[in-house]
């Protein structure tokens, strides 16, 4: 489907920018040159076909084919010529928006009820003209609609095809590849599921939500030690600093995430209540005469949801520096929180220990130059590795084929720099299998663009590295049993007693 588009926008400065307009000349001369048809073949791309300055405004006509879009053309010019204003002339750009677009599109055996229809509700067309070909054309968008790709999603939506999982165009080596694994591999000391002993044991006891548990002293103190080796090994031998992060995320921040976009079906929503204690005293007297819950009343009482109980653990990461610019001099920064509970919604998966809905996690992340990231993320896994060898695991670590920051995605953004590899798994034996008990990820500009992080220079990235800790307990506990004698000396030399399980006349069930 060949594409040809029209653009004209303006850039809001925040001074009068005409003193500058022997700069801007020279800027979009070699712009036209080089950034705007980067990427393209020969001769294709996007091109600068009028621009002038009054006062505040920096106009811009651009006209570019389908190899770089006018909207990415519009938004690659806007932070080098930030720069220049700045550098040169001490004047900020304050933001875009794009007056008067246009796509033209060949509809040469296309269905064109079927576009119209597709088209005939979505607020950003203005109206949809049909001659030679098929013209889109816009209501004025903001650099919010800009940023957030709207015109690619309207022109995926005509097109209709079926675009391949967004980690496999991005990943330079084949998701599922072994990179590494353990020298020496030993036998599993469990031939049963390890959470059906521990029920036995009274280790855990089922809670009545699904995918969750009561830990029992037992469970919890090997947790705890387990987490503590973690902490020393990795986060705190590499320089992390301990944070506390929010669990509560509000949806803003998961939509900046584009967790709304790949895994929605995935979170735990939250509604708050509404102020409005009429609803609440009927519920509560409708509480009091039936046995079941009046749901119905609740809901009443309820507002649109509003936040997700944190999925991912790193999400205020980002959000602390949004708009921020940050110091060159301060990188990386790298910090790692372990307070309290990730919550993902499994359905029908949940299962045993291993895969639940509410579970435990340390987290570490970090930002940094391109090289800094690069560094940091092989030495947490470098030192990973390590500790798995500590363990006495059975691992191995793969080319991973759902990072969380690209999971359920296939839209492709433009102009988001991608690392070769954005996800190392790290998979541990199971009975019966392998289990993945946490990853070393790399975000390339991905949460930079998303959450509008500036720097004053070179280009920055994130990384982030989770470590499953309610798996490593799992896949503890196949490997070496539940006798405290036949742990490994990490573990066993910092447990000399495990605590009593507490009992009632009829639990835990006599084995």
């Amino acid at each position: 489907m060949e594409l040809n588009f029209h653009l004209k926008g303006i850039f809001n400065a925040s001074g009068n920018a005409e003193k500058a307009i022997d700069d801007i000349a020279r800027f979009i001369e070699d712009a036209n040159q080089g950034l705007l048809v980067r990427g393209a073949p020969e001769d294709r791309g996007a091109k600068v076909v009028d621009w002038h300055v009054s006062n505040d405004d920096i106009s811009l006509e651009i006209r570019s084919d389908r190899y770089v879009r006018a909207h990415d053309a519009f938004i690659r010019l806007y932070n080098p010529l930030r720069e220049i204003l700045g550098k040169s002339y001490h004047i900020g750009l304050r933001g875009m928006q794009a007056k008067d677009y246009e796509i033209e599109v060949d509809i040469e055996g296309a269905d064109v009820k079927k576009i119209k229809d597709l088209l005939s509700d979505v607020p950003e067309v203005k109206k949809i003209e049909i001659g030679e070909g098929l013209k889109i054309i816009f209501n004025e968008l903001s650099e919010g609609d800009l940023r957030s790709h709207s015109v690619d999603k309207i022109i995926k939506l005509i097109q209709g095809e079926e675009k391949e999982e967004l980690v496999y165009v991005v990943s330079k080596v084949k998701p599922g590849t072994v990179l590494y694994e353990c020298k020496s591999r030993k036998n599993l000391s469990l031939d049963q599921d390890a959470t059906e002993l521990a029920e036995e044991l009274g280790w855990v006891k089922r809670f009545p939500g699904k995918g969750q548990w009561t830990y029992l002293p037992p469970y919890a103190k090997l947790f705890r030690t387990i987490a503590d080796v973690a902490v020393e090994e990795i986060p705190e031998r590499l320089g992390f600093s301990e944070v506390l992060f929010p669990k509560l995320i509000p949806l803003e921040v998961m939509k900046k995430m584009r967790y709304l976009e790949g895994l929605p079906e995935g979170m735990y929503y939250v509604s708050p209540p509404k102020r409005d204690p009429k609803i609440f005293e009927r519920f509560k007297r409708e509480l009091a005469i039936r046995r079941d819950i009046p749901i119905d009343t609740l809901k009443e009482g309820l507002k649109d949801p509003a936040y997700v109980l944190a999925p991912a653990q790193c999400e205020p990461f980002y959000q602390f520096f949004s708009h921020e610019m940050v110091d060159m001099t301060e990188l990386p920064i790298k910090v790692f929180d372990r307070s309290g509970f990730t919550y993902r919604w499994e359905g029908g998966a949940a299962k045993g220990l291993d895969r639940v809905n509410e579970f435990q996690r340390l987290e570490m992340v970090f930002i940094g130059t391109i090289e800094e990231v690069k560094e940091t993320a092989q030495e947490c896994l470098n030192a990973y590795m390590r500790v798995l060898d500590l363990m006495e695991f059975n691992w191995y670590v793969e080319v991973g084929d759902d990072p969380f920051y690209l999971e359920g995605l296939k839209e492709e953004k433009r102009d988001i720099e991608y690392p070769d590899i954005p996800k190392y798994e790290v998979r541990v034996e199971s009975k019966g299998g392998s289990i993945s008990v946490g990853s070393v990820n790399i975000h390339g500009t991905h949460f930079v663009q998303g959450f509008s992080i500036q720097s004053p220079s070179r280009t920055v990235w994130t990384g982030c590295v989770g470590l499953g800790l309610s798996r490593w307990v799992a896949a503890f506990l196949t490997h070496h049993g539940f006798n405290l004698k036949d742990w490994p000396p990490v573990i066993k030399e910092r447990i000399k007693e495990l605590p009593k399980v507490p009992k009632t006349l009829e639990w835990p069930k006599k084995r």
